[in-house]
């Protein structure tokens, strides 16, 4: 009973995020998804620099990150060559940082430790959500970004379905106790059922095959991105990424999926408009 009232929280949680959106659609069109998107980013970096950097007492060193994650970001919406600028340069800038402040007899480990942190973190929340919104400037964007959100939620609540009424065998227990490769399947199912309903709906004129293979492969990407922050959070010793959205935790527990998925989408759809012209 537990797990169907924890079911019920997060598909009302989810409603309400889901009806925001399309608030925001139908008041601004495609800028109103864009601006989903920078959300998701000034909150989820906050809540990135509470899981990498939560033990750290400078204020300074988190609020450079937090900084440097949305420049990187800025800067890759723009131009993903320049992004990719940015992101060295931000990393630089970082590591420069650090040795400045840390460089005491017996903080090297520390230094290191630090430096590993800003370098995945910058790509977590630097690099990978401009994929997504860089989806929102392609032609049939909207479309595109709507496939994209659809795969990666209908693949996470499958997952969640399956792996509750039958899910027996762990997937990787040391990471997330409660993945199971039965939830998994499912996940992956629910993932290609999303796509088949977007090729009725939204892309008629494109290949079923060719869509529903992307739908399985981005679905099955997604899943490692909860995986990944699940890694995160044990490591740091944390529940959930921040608690603004009930039965799911943060920001970063709702959209982990989509930012591993989004550059397999984009590069998907960058294939198939290069095999169709």
């Amino acid at each position: 009973m537990t797990k169907w009232k924890s079911f019920l929280t997060r598909a009302i949680t989810a409603i309400i995020a889901l009806s925001v959106l399309i608030g925001l659609y139908v008041y601004l069109n495609v800028e109103g998804l864009k601006i989903s998107v920078w959300l998701a980013v000034a909150i989820g970096s906050w809540e990135l620099v509470g899981i990498l950097f939560g033990n750290e007492k400078s204020w300074l060193l988190k609020a450079l990150f937090y900084i440097l994650c949305v420049v990187v970001f800025y800067a890759t919406i723009n131009s993903l060559a320049f992004g990719a600028l940015a992101y060295s340069l931000a990393l630089i800038l970082f590591v420069i940082f650090v040795l400045l402040t840390q460089n005491r007899a017996g903080e090297l480990a520390h230094m290191m430790e630090e430096h590993g942190k800003a370098s995945l973190g910058l790509l977590y929340m630097g690099l990978l959500p401009a994929f997504s919104y860089k989806i929102l400037e392609q032609s049939s964007g909207i479309s595109w970004f709507v496939f994209l959100l659809a795969v990666v939620f209908a693949g996470d609540t499958m997952a969640y379905v399956f792996g509750m009424l039958m899910g027996k065998h762990k997937v990787m227990p040391a990471v997330s106790p409660k993945k199971t490769w039965e939830g998994s399947i499912g996940g992956i199912i629910g993932s290609v059922v999303a796509g088949l309903f977007c090729w009725i709906f939204a892309f008629p004129e494109m290949g079923l095959i060719p869509l529903l293979v992307l739908s399985a492969i981005a679905g099955f990407v997604g899943q490692f991105g909860d995986f990944f922050e699940s890694l995160l959070k044990r490591v740091a010793d944390v529940k959930d990424s921040g608690k603004i959205m009930p039965g799911h935790g943060g920001v970063l527990d709702r959209i982990d999926g989509v930012l591993f998925a989004s550059p397999v989408i984009l590069a998907g759809i960058l294939t198939l408009s290069h095999l169709l012209s």
